[in-house]
């Protein structure tokens, strides 16, 4: 890895490897598998796929060889084809590691989001003094957006101005990054370094409101965030990808985002609602969709008064885990749910979202049934810190997220400590910490009940926060109503739209005799 010192105010490492050879991962074959884009299309089938239509992107990279114009994918390949490139950076020479992000993040034969036509580029410098306006002042906030449709920018990039320990230069341009994600409702996809023991840089990994990532072998940088920094010990990475190397598995992420923003822009059921394109929703949609594999574990104590309890929401090395686009997807066409100050009556669907503010002291509930056990419940809270100017020493709300048991007579139970034991049998069921701005809950097999989701603020503080929250358990075959049953409602519903498609349980989108043999097989 090299570092670039380029003048006044350059700070890039570069985020990529030199050497004879070069590894390159695109999203095709079993890598589309890994992040559920099979799934997806099999489960969309006769209906539209998401490609990322209509949704504008950002492409920042450092310059390649010491070289700022080095910094663009080759604008005149065939897998580029329709694509219009805008650079601000000025012209652009072809850098084979832009070439090979823009691939995996909307090319025509090897992204999952090849309907994305509309690129920005900007060199990573140029991008901190122009856009981000670093260096100039509290009374000079960051650039707007060049386009209302421009949501996403991938940063494939690591930097810091005195390597890899926070100054209060990264904070600044962190902080700028923040004010300007939470004010334009953008979203920053930003990569971790490479090596399972190499240090975390500061720019961009150490921001709140962006999706830090990983990789799915785990050899990337990881860990807390060090003094120095702004809320020391959060953790990161958040999530990862398939790659082989993070440059490649952060435009991955970015894709995927592509995807569920174009949900959120064009389904029917969803687009209807303002709060769907929310960057804390389709963050919270993505972190609660990610699969947890084998041995992921954000290490909550497994006995005594604490059992079911974690103060570090996330895997250490995996954040929430692999992101998939098919599990989000579910969590985002799942519909808003709004929590209640007061235990719901009503049932939130298997999958689903919100987006709330909420005051200090309040707590907010959702209420979920399973008839059987289920192998997994995964729920996240996220939001945003608040900035009152783009370098303010900003303030970032406490949130607490625990799940409770109902019982037969609406009595309300605490799942943690040895009780619990009779109701999960692993995971933890109360998140809690004091730095991060995610919580999560992961459940293993919870078994049949009615039970609270619970989101409650924390101190004393005047300021309303914003917080969005997306949850995902398996869904009930044959449990058209989402209550958490399947009984005579959903076979009511079934027969009144025998032959076209409202009564459809498999989803191929006819309701037939193969939709009745399924909600049949889990009546009751």
């Amino acid at each position: 890895m090299r570092r670039s010192c380029l003048g006044k105010n350059r700070l890039i490492f570069l985020h990529l490897f030199v050497g004879s050879t070069v590894s390159f991962s695109f999203i095709t074959g079993a890598l589309a598998d890994e992040i559920g884009y099979d799934t997806l299309v099999a489960r969309l089938s006769g209906q539209a796929i998401p490609n990322g239509a209509g949704i504008n992107v950002a492409q920042v990279e450092a310059g390649g060889d010491g070289t700022a114009a080095n910094y663009g994918p080759n604008l005149i390949a065939p897998e580029f084809s329709g694509k219009t490139f805008l650079p601000q950076s000025g012209v652009p020479t072809v850098s084979w590691h832009a070439n090979t992000v823009a691939q995996s993040f909307y090319s025509n034969t090897a992204s999952i989001a090849g309907g994305v036509t509309q690129i920005y580029l900007w060199e990573a410098n140029s991008f901190i003094n122009s856009v981000l306006k670093y260096g100039q002042g509290a009374s000079i906030s960051p650039a707007l957006p060049l386009s209302n449709a421009l949501k996403i920018y991938n940063n494939s990039w690591i930097g810091g101005a005195s390597g890899s320990t926070p100054t209060a230069v990264d904070n600044e341009i962190l902080r700028r990054a923040d004010f300007a994600m939470n004010r334009d409702d953008t979203l920053y996809m930003v990569g971790m370094n490479n090596g399972a023991t190499a240090p975390t840089y500061p720019l961009m990994a150490m921001g709140y409101h962006g999706l830090s990532v990983g990789l799915m072998d785990g050899n990337h940088s990881h860990g807390d965030v060090p003094a120095g920094g702004d809320g020391v010990g959060r953790m990161k990475p958040e999530i990862v990808a398939p790659g082989a190397l993070t440059s490649w598995a952060t435009p991955v992420v970015s894709s995927v985002a592509a995807l569920l923003f174009q949900t959120a822009a064009t389904h029917p059921s969803v687009s209807i609602n303002p709060n769907a394109d929310e960057t804390t929703v389709i963050k919270a949609v993505m972190m609660a969709g990610a699969r947890h594999r084998a041995g992921w574990t954000n290490n909550p104590a497994t006995s005594g008064v604490t059992r079911g309890l974690t103060v570090k929401p996330l895997d250490p090395i995996y954040g929430v885990d692999v992101v998939n686009v098919d599990r989000s997807h579910r969590i985002l066409t799942g519909g808003e749910r709004d929590g209640v100050a007061t235990p719901a009556v009503t049932f939130a669907p298997p999958a689903g979202w919100d987006f709330e503010v909420i005051p200090s002291g309040a707590t907010r509930y959702w209420r979920i049934r399973t008839s059987q056990t289920i192998p997994e419940l995964s729920v996240v809270a996220t939001w945003n810190r608040s900035l009152l100017t783009s370098i303010s020493v900003p303030t970032v709300a406490d949130i607490n997220l625990t799940l409770l048991r109902l019982d037969s007579t609406g009595g309300i139970w605490s799942l943690e400590a040895d009780q619990g034991a009779a109701y999960f049998s692993g995971g933890n069921v109360a998140s809690r910490s004091t730095v991060d701005n995610v919580e999560h809950l992961y459940v293993k097999n919870l078994v049949a009940g009615d039970y609270l989701i619970e989101v409650k603020r924390i101190g004393t503080a005047t300021t309303a926060t914003s917080f969005a929250l997306a949850w995902i358990m398996p869904p009930m075959i044959g449990d058209l109503n989402q209550d958490g049953r399947v009984d005579g409602i959903d076979l009511t519903t079934l027969l009144s739209g025998w032959g076209g498609s409202s009564g459809d349980v498999n989803g191929d989108g006819n309701t037939d005799g193969l939709d009745l043999a399924g909600l049949l097989s889990n009546w009751g």
